[in-house]
């Protein structure tokens, strides 16, 4: 089950061809959750890319927010979700992690994963550049 906006080129993937895929669109912000608790593994899978290699992917919070497995494209921004995620370079490795996921996934890997998600809110990624610009700003006085 696929939730989001599609691009054209995505629009015109093999995928839509396979009778077990499911393309739902856009859905309200509201409505996200329901649809990720329905969820096995919440995977993130990026063309990398100039855009895409430093793309801080703000799903991924909400995805360990709901204790889900995650599995996701390997990227440098990813690497601060590496204890808790699942990276994957290639096809071949994706569909290791999204095995792996499914079979270490427990209650006690579900709370971390929630607990780890309670500190990257906004709140707390803006708090966290204020402290970075006052220290800047204090080393050029």
């Amino acid at each position: 089950v696929l939730v989001g906006p599609e691009d054209d080129k995505f629009k015109s993937s093999k995928l839509h061809q396979l009778k077990n895929v499911y393309f739902l669109g856009n859905k309200n912000g509201n409505e996200l959750p329901s649809y990720l608790k329905q969820f096995d593994v919440a995977i993130n899978p990026q063309v990398l890319s100039p855009v895409t290699i430093g793309n801080y992917p703000r799903k991924i919070d909400e995805y360990l927010a709901m204790g889900k497995p995650t599995v996701a494209t390997k990227t440098e921004a990813m690497s601060v979700f590496a204890g808790f995620t699942y990276l994957a370079e290639n096809k071949e490795e994706y569909i290791e992690c999204i095995e792996k996921a499914l079979r270490e996934d427990n209650e006690t890997v579900r709370r971390e994963r929630e607990e780890f998600a309670r500190d990257h809110t906004w709140e707390n990624n803006v708090n966290e550049i204020a402290k970075a610009l006052e220290t800047v700003q204090k080393s050029r006085s």
